[in-house]
């Protein structure tokens, strides 16, 4: 495939990177000569130095060939007017993305869409909702659902007092009778696989785990984790993605506080949510160990940075940490930063960047067929739904029998819309069977084939 992306800074960036390790034949176009410097001499990709919004600089990049353009500079209207150009051009896909709140509005998005742009993606908002979704599980660092919210995809790092702190897959099968969740994927060392029952789980690993999402608060006992005490969550930053995520714990009943440096803002926000007495807004340096304490962040189930300045983060994270708030959720822009706090041990690291290259995966990745999809964190494994159908080559055929590509997995099945089945060898997939996939990139297409009957492009 041939992908034309505008803006070379670090969203740029780590979208060309994922989809450069792909084989994909990548283009970046950048008005910036450090940001092109920069992204070339990590990747195998071009760089093209201009303005995304200009015919001769669009057309000196390949437009003409492009098959994906994604725009996602830090300005709104450069990535609308590129993808607009892209739609002359006869480009298939064209994704832009976005920051304001105006394209949070469905009228506004419709317009464009209808202008020939095939998505726009809010960036705060999927950033928010990743954060939101972290927060219906204890301790668990990523959370995709799929079905129809049936079936949970759940990252755990495993932490030295984890009673599955280096144990066997095939012991932790045989202390488990129910068979109601399957070790998916294992992260170690930033190289993900899929384990087989002689893996040894070690400290420090990321363990992804399929379930039912019936068995969740089960699974929390499986794992030793201690469910929250209180429904108490405090956000530190005032932007549009700490309001979001207000909003959004509030329906769940959780009693909200959030923090601002910004006394106006702070005026504004509390009367947006006048009348609603599980919220308070206080300004403050919420990286004071005094405010912290204050606030009782001791009691919180969840303590939430999401400022857009990543060192006040960690150090706000950091301090709820030491004070004893059960779960924190650090947002982190920086790549270099993300890799350098790993052994800070924050429950939750979430990043922008990431989201949206998730986000623009799951367009490209399923097309009209694939239901839900997911990536597992800063690796190549992906986890994508598919629907079996009458030319698929797994019917009514015992899983143990069915040949898969390498690194690839049946990690669930769905049937009659609800009824989930973690699969044993002995299982067989009938039509119309929703199966969760767990493979790396370059398995999916070999696996859409043997699913779902498609032959390959």
């Amino acid at each position: 495939m041939n992908i034309l992306i505008v803006g070379a800074g670090e969203t740029g960036y780590y979208i060309a990177s994922e989809f450069s390790e792909d084989h994909n034949n990548v283009t970046v176009i950048d008005d910036d000569p450090g940001h092109l410097q920069n992204i070339q001499r990590s990747l195998n990709i071009v760089g093209i130095l201009g303005d995304g919004t200009s015919l001769s600089v669009l057309e000196s990049a390949g437009i003409k060939d492009t098959d994906l353009l994604i725009s996602c500079t830090d300005h709104d209207e450069t990535n609308l007017i590129s993808c607009l150009l892209a739609d002359h051009y006869g480009v298939k896909e064209k994704i832009a993305l976005a920051k304001t709140d105006l394209f949070l509005k469905r009228s506004v998005i419709t317009n464009y869409l209808r202008s020939g742009i095939t998505q726009i993606i809010n960036t705060p908002l999927i950033t928010a909702q990743e954060i939101i979704a972290t927060t219906s599980m204890a301790s668990a660092s990523e959370v995709s659902a799929f079905g129809k919210k049936n079936v949970i995809l759940a990252g755990y790092r495993i932490k030295e007092n984890s009673p599955w702190n280096n144990m066997m897959l095939k012991d932790i099968r045989q202390d488990t009778t129910e068979n109601q969740f399957l070790i998916a994927s294992i992260v170690r060392d930033g190289r993900s696989f899929i384990p087989s029952g002689q893996h040894q789980i070690q400290q420090g690993d990321y363990v992804y785990l399929l379930t039912p999402s019936h068995y969740a608060e089960r699974l929390n006992e499986i794992l030793g984790v201690t469910l929250s005490r209180t429904r108490k969550a405090i956000i530190a930053g005032g932007n549009k993605i700490a309001e979001r995520i207000a909003v959004s714990l509030l329906r769940s009943h959780y009693k909200v506080t959030m923090i601002s440096n910004d006394a106006f803002y702070t005026h504004e926000v509390q009367k947006k949510f006048s009348g609603n007495k599980n919220f308070q807004i206080k300004t403050g340096n919420f990286n004071e160990v005094k405010l912290q304490l204050k606030l009782d962040v001791s009691t919180s189930s969840v303590f939430i940075a999401v400022s857009s300045d990543d060192h006040d983060n960690i150090l706000a994270c950091l301090i709820a940490q030491y004070l004893g708030a059960e779960k924190t959720v650090c947002l982190i822009n920086r790549q270099d930063l993300i890799q350098s706090i790993e052994e800070l041990n924050f429950d939750v690291v979430i990043s922008p960047r990431l989201a949206a290259a998730r986000r623009i995966k799951k367009i490209i990745r399923g097309g009209k067929s694939a239901l839900h999809y997911t990536t597992i964190s800063e690796t190549n494994m992906e986890v994508i739904e598919m629907v079996a159908t009458s030319n698929s080559a797994v019917l009514n055929t015992p899983l143990k029998e069915i040949k898969l590509p390498t690194n690839s997995l049946f990690g669930a099945i769905i049937k009659n819309s609800n009824k989930v089945i973690i699969p044993s060898g002995d299982t067989k997939i009938e039509e119309g069977d929703k199966i969760i996939m767990v493979a790396t990139g370059e398995n999916l297409i070999k696996l859409k084939e043997m699913v779902e009957g498609v032959e390959p492009a």
